[in-house]
């Protein structure tokens, strides 16, 4: 091979990587941010926010900014009944989480955290802090 075919087959080699990168992040779980009302200590979303137009198809966690914190809280559907709230701050070194289907990670270190909290990867030690949630029929109380 002489040397313009070879640079000729990595710039379309890179090309390849380019256009196939963009492809794969159009697959990833979108971000929705949800509408909240805030009441005195109390967030609350309609459960509707989970919904995505599709048919029977669900999101699997909204994002909801609130004026109490610097971060916002990501709220994971566990199941029907039970919700999770999480402020988005990790308890390594205070930076944003992004929220990844199931879990959220660190994009400064990599920590990582259950849909509940959990520490699922160091470095970070501890747990991300937690809001009670309660439920009625149509709404998602998040308790700040």
């Amino acid at each position: 091979m002489d040397r313009k075919e070879f640079i000729k087959s990595c710039g379309y080699a890179c090309i390849a990587t380019v256009v196939s990168s963009a492809l794969l992040e159009s697959c990833s779980t979108s971000t929705h941010i949800a509408s909240a009302v805030t009441s005195g200590n109390t967030l609350s979303i309609l459960k509707s926010e989970f919904v995505t137009g599709k048919k029977e198809e669900f999101r699997k966690f909204v994002i909801v900014n609130s004026s109490k914190y610097e971060y916002p809280i990501c709220i994971y559907k566990i199941n029907d009944t039970e919700y999770s709230a999480l402020l988005m701050q990790c308890t390594h070194n205070s930076c944003e989480l992004n929220p990844q289907g199931t879990f959220l990670v660190c994009p400064c270190h990599g920590s990582e955290f259950s849909n509940t909290g959990v520490v699922q990867n160091p470095p970070a030690e501890k747990n991300l802090q937690a809001f009670t949630t309660t439920t009625d029929n149509e709404k998602i109380y998040i308790h700040l």
